[in-house]
């Protein structure tokens, strides 16, 4: 961190004169079109071309914006977007929205035995978990129930969505952000794969979390010395059979403990039977049938429903974590909301841009596309995302949807980004990255108790390196008084 940057609370604190001096042209609605030397040195360094940049800051007791480069032009904001479903659902549906996912017996359940099938109907819970499964099991167990005599039946009607190929976007199946919505996702469609090194046995320990039934590793890595590196392009893994996948690569000692998040690479059918298998034995139900997916019957008797964590729970995790798929299963939630099942893409994007549009928030340059910005098309100019910033801090859900922001230097995407700085606890904002994109909106506090909204876009080919611009704009915005 550079000095100016380091002492610019004390310089805040030092220079009432300037500070009044600034309040005094911002209150009177005189936007400053010319960037400050900060941020356009910070540009010239990354070689981002000014063109390539929105910019816009905003005093929340402001009527005009203190500062506004190229506002109104739309641009591709990557994770940026999610703010606009979040904040849209926790209006739409109530910041105490839950989902319900309720479960059936299709067939009569008689001294313990279901003589049929065990029926999901999947809700599209953004964060149904393997240990919440683990808890509807228990409580079948508490019905009686022991036995299975059929299959588990998944009902996935809520939703109308095409095929996902998790590949589509930049070719990395295996990379958890790009799993696609699921009405019954589990576990957001990822495992978790836990590598030890154990040199007591020259040996790599290979763990899957949640557990999943029939998992066997074929070939374990080569247990070497040397430093930990690039130890996942080392493993050389193999998921052509995912469930007994192998590892032809190598593991250094050095590496301990390492854990590897990965899309779960098999259909969602299987995904869930082998999660589901290891349940039920874990808890003492026996079942040696299928995961299948079709409608529920209408002779079907209801067992028991599980309900999510609160809506404002679930937007907290996706805005401050960046979680592309609950965000795309929210999104699909206004569609549901709107016009009832089933869902898709399409009417969810008809459902917001309709909510927009009766709260004086219309966005003409909207593309919302899947929800969750992950994507070459979603476009929204840093004006409108100024205007829903605004918005957002007068409305009643104010405290949910700015606590679900990012916090500098304290937790999600802003964690480390602004750590030890004096920015840490000052900014709640959410970020954006793709390749060509680097993105940042939310509110800033200055060290007198101002607070403002703050916009920045970069579209271009070296936006990566636009951090320093976007360091530099916030600090401009925290040196308001």
């Amino acid at each position: 961190m550079n000095p100016s940057r380091r002492n610019f609370c004390a310089r805040v604190a030092l220079a009432p004169l300037a500070a009044g001096t600034a309040f005094t042209a911002h209150a009177q609605g005189w936007a400053s079109r010319r960037l400050p030397g900060s941020i356009a040195a910070a540009l010239r360094q990354a070689r981002i071309p000014e063109t390539s940049c929105s910019f816009i800051i905003q005093a929340l007791d402001d009527t005009r914006p203190q500062l506004s480069i190229n506002a109104g032009q739309a641009m591709n904001p990557a994770s940026v977007l999610k703010l606009v479903p979040t904040f849209v659902a926790l209006n739409l549906l109530g910041p105490a929205f839950r989902w319900e996912t309720p479960l059936y017996a299709v067939g009569p359940l008689n001294d313990g035995v279901l003589s049929g099938d065990l029926a999901f109907v999947g809700s599209g819970d953004p964060h149904l978990m393997a240990d919440n499964l683990w808890s509807v099991a228990q409580r079948l167990r508490d019905l009686g129930l022991r036995t299975i005599d059929g299959n588990v039946l998944i009902d996935r009607s809520i939703y109308a969505l095409p095929p996902h190929d998790p590949a589509v976007f930049d070719e990395d199946a295996l990379a958890p952000y790009n799993v696609g919505p699921d009405a019954f996702l589990l576990n957001f469609g990822a495992v978790r794969l836990g590598f030890q090194a154990e040199p007591q046995s020259d040996s790599v320990g290979i763990t899957t979390e949640p557990p999943l039934s029939g998992f066997t590793v074929t070939q374990r890595p080569q247990l070497t010395g040397g430093a930990c590196g690039a130890w996942k392009s080392r493993l050389r893994a193999n998921f052509a059979d995912p469930l007994t996948p192998a590892f032809a690569g190598q593991y250094a000692a050095a590496c301990d403990d390492q854990t590897w998040n990965i899309a779960a690479p098999l259909p969602a059918d299987r995904f869930v039977q082998a999660i589901l298998a290891a349940i039920f034995a874990q808890v003492g139900i026996k079942w040696n049938g299928q995961v299948v997916s079709g409608r529920l019957p209408s002779t079907a008797t209801p067992l028991t429903t599980w309900k999510s964590e609160p809506l404002a729970v679930i937007v907290r995790d996706i805005n401050k974590y960046s979680n592309n798929v609950m965000a795309q299963q929210v999104f699909l939630q206004l569609a549901v909301q709107t016009f009832g099942v089933p869902a898709d893409f399409g009417k969810a994007a008809q459902a917001t841009a309709q909510w927009l549009d009766t709260h004086q928030l219309g966005m003409s340059d909207l593309v919302l596309d899947n929800g969750c910005g992950l994507s070459r098309t979603a476009r929204i100019s840093a004006s409108d995302i100024n205007r829903l910033l605004r918005a957002a801090w007068a409305s009643p859900v104010m405290p949910e949807f700015v606590s679900s922001l990012p916090l500098a230097g304290e937790d999600g995407t802003l964690k480390r980004r602004f750590a030890g700085s004096p920015e840490t606890g000052l900014i709640h904002a959410k970020t954006g990255s793709l390749r060509n994109v680097l993105s940042i909106a939310g509110y800033v506090q200055t060290p007198a108790g101002r607070r403002l909204s703050v916009t920045a876009l970069i579209n271009d080919p070296r936006a990566a390196g636009g951090w320093g611009a976007i360091e530099a704009l916030l600090d401009e915005a925290l040196r308001s008084a």
